[in-house]
């Protein structure tokens, strides 16, 4: 069992990383298309994706 959670930490932090990188690139497309409510939530889950990966 603890294999298993030596193996699953990287991966899930791989992964939280990969979802916040892709949050503010779908922030940074809806700036450019002119939507900037979307962006700002777009923008508030890339920051809560990197929260959640530091604490």
């Amino acid at each position: 069992m603890n294999i298993l959670k030596t193996i699953a930490k990287p991966a899930a932090w791989a992964s939280g990383w990969t979802s916040a990188v892709l949050c503010f690139s779908a922030a940074s497309g809806f700036w450019l298309s002119g939507e900037h409510r979307k962006t700002i939530f777009w923008i508030a889950l890339g920051i809560a994706e990197i929260i959640a990966i530091v604490s």
